[in-house]
């Protein structure tokens, strides 16, 4: 069974590839002091309209796209990990909602899916006159022993 595109308006999603350089265990106790985040590389599978990737930034066009998020490997690292969620946090703007913040109207919750190494969020930026940032964590698990990591992007929603 493969994640279905819930969008009809754009009906292939933005296939980003998110590959683990170095995976760190948020709970490792080492950890606390040296940065809590697993090092990764991004890009696209393939070019997509909608979506460019720069440095650590995913910058979509309004209204919006289906993102997919696969977790791979690299060459020297041969585990595999699993996506076990996603989490947004919105850049400034103090004076919006707790559900506004937390990024819930852009991506809406029930229409997050996960599936084996693949993790897949409906992003519906409104038509907004400026730019919004948000900066988003996603939950990764080693396979070969269940540890936890976070890979911590942005994504950067352009008005045309």
């Amino acid at each position: 069974m493969s994640i279905k595109n819930p969008s009809v308006s754009n009906p292939e999603p933005v296939e980003v590839v998110i590959a683990v350089t170095r995976f760190k265990d948020v709970l490792a106790p080492e950890a606390a002091g040296a940065g809590r985040g697993t090092d990764y590389t991004m890009e696209l599978r393939r070019p997509h309209p909608r979506a460019v990737i720069k440095g650590n930034g995913i910058y979509v066009k309004r209204p919006g796209a289906v993102l997919r998020f696969t977790i791979a490997s690299t060459g020297t690292d041969r585990q595999r990990y699993f996506p076990v969620g996603i989490a947004f946090v919105r850049d400034g703007n103090d004076h919006v909602s707790d559900e506004h913040r937390l990024g819930h109207p852009t991506f809406p919750q029930t229409q997050t899916r996960v599936e084996g190494c693949a993790l897949q969020v409906d992003d519906r930026f409104p038509a907004e006159t400026r730019t919004v940032r948000h900066k988003f964590s996603v939950a990764i698990q080693r396979g070969s022993d269940g540890r936890i990591g976070i890979i911590d992007p942005d994504i950067i929603h352009e008005n045309d």
